[in-house]
């Protein structure tokens, strides 16, 4: 499914029985003789109209995303990973003759932040931006100045025209609309009686709810807690694993930040809950299982929608190589997204043409039906407006790893079949 000399020419002149003067003559006739050799043509820009961030020999767009704040440790590596691929781009040449220039905008977390550095990226000239927060007030002003955007699942990618999500539409904007996957997963694994748990952004809690809504349609388990305000990042979380506790359950489903996650499942732990499955959105790093000291043992991981370092898939590899070769981490979490977004914007700057335009890349990235983020996702994405959503349709296949000690264990391969369910009618809508 998925997919990832210099020559040298010598030549000897023999003269033999001549006179000097005379190889010297006839080697300065073949010198002469010689054709000069022709330069390797170089890629070069055309004249276009004036376009933000757009000039004869560059381009410039924007990172967006949490440098800082209480995000800062789920989406570390991320930046990086953005420029990464940037750097592998325009050692090919750049797009289209242009090399791509790379801003670096941190949101602190905080929506009153991310709008000011929108305004700041704007200011700039920027042409577009890809986006790896949680954070989400910068979508409206985005949408209404036409601004190209790629990123980390957020609700914006499942309706905003101008909105590209890296693991194509998603669904959160229609909280009644859930994927099956990651329950049918948890199923497998002996849960019956769960706890949906998620802390308090946008995007967190779309997908939860959707899982909650799923339970009683899917059938077999049982929503016996639903915690919608788990406190962001780090906590004490002894409170939660109480009424994890008295409510029976006997799984959780956990989406927020990983040290979130942490402080939860050190919480279980110490309450001497035992836990027949543990589902961790961002769980990819196996540094973070030292961090937890066991308390992940067991511990069902889910990527942010790529597949995971660890399989034996060529893209991966490359980019794990590429990762540790700049001294970064591959297993953070959130680099594979930064990779991703920013190959996802590389994308559409290649399809928007030689001329390129904020409306072309929006409405030429619109048509692109078969993406598979350079190899890193676990499906192809279609952007074309024609799915469930008005962006099109998800990824409905997932790499799951289980936590065992310090280690990540990747499935032997990727988990498709999920289904999304409109959870007010019962009805499979797309599989």
């Amino acid at each position: 499914m998925f997919n990832f000399s210099n020559k040298t020419r010598r030549s000897a002149a023999l003269a033999t029985g001549a006179s000097a003067s005379v190889l010297l003559s006839v080697m300065a006739s073949s010198a002469m003789a010689a054709p000069a050799p022709k330069p390797t043509p170089k890629p070069t820009a055309v004249a276009c109209p004036a376009t933000p961030g757009v000039t004869p020999t560059d381009i410039t767009i924007g990172w967006i995303g949490s440098k800082s704040g209480p995000a800062a440790t789920t989406f570390l590596g991320a930046s990086q990973g953005a420029q990464l691929r940037v750097d592998q781009e325009n050692a090919k040449g750049g797009v289209n003759g242009r090399k791509i220039k790379l801003n670096i905008y941190d949101d602190g977390t905080n929506p009153t932040q991310q709008i000011s550095q929108v305004q700041k990226a704007i200011g700039d000239n920027i042409f577009g931006l890809t986006s790896t927060t949680s954070t989400v007030s910068m979508y409206p002003t985005l949408k209404e100045a036409g601004i190209p955007v790629t990123g980390f699942s957020n609700p914006a990618f499942g309706t905003d025209i101008n909105a590209f999500g890296d693991a194509g539409a998603t669904t959160s904007a229609t909280p009644t609309f859930a994927t099956t996957l990651v329950l049918e997963k948890q199923k497998q694994q002996g849960a019956t009686k769960i706890a949906i748990i998620n802390h308090a952004t946008a995007s967190a809690a779309a997908s939860q709810n959707a899982l909650a809504n799923l339970v009683p349609v899917l059938g077999g388990m049982t929503t016996v807690l639903r915690i919608a305000d788990s406190p962001a990042g780090a906590h004490d979380a002894t409170s939660e694993a109480l009424r994890i506790k008295n409510a029976g359950a006997d799984s959780v489903n956990y989406s927020g930040y990983i040290d979130g996650a942490i402080s939860l499942a050190q919480a279980i732990k110490q309450q001497g809950i035992t836990l027949k499955s543990f589902a961790v959105a961002g769980l990819s790093d196996p540094a973070v299982l030292k961090t937890a000291n066991g308390a992940l043992d067991g511990a069902l991981g889910q990527t942010y929608g790529t597949a995971p370092v660890g399989v034996n898939v060529r893209a991966v590899k490359t980019f794990a190589s590429a990762m540790k070769a700049a001294g970064l981490n591959p297993y953070s979490p959130a680099a594979p997204l930064g990779y991703v977004g920013a190959d996802l914007f590389i994308k559409g700057l290649k399809v928007a043409g030689k001329c390129p335009t904020r409306a072309s890349f929006i409405s030429e990235l619109r048509k692109v039906s078969s993406y598979d983020g350079a190899g890193m996702l676990p499906g192809k994405v279609s952007f074309v407006p024609k799915g469930i959503m008005p962006n099109g349709n998800p990824i409905i296949c997932n790499w799951f790893t289980a936590a065992k000690g310090t280690e990540l264990t990747p499935d032997a391969k990727t988990t498709c079949g999920g289904k999304i369910i409109d959870t007010t009618t019962g009805k499979v809508i797309y599989s």
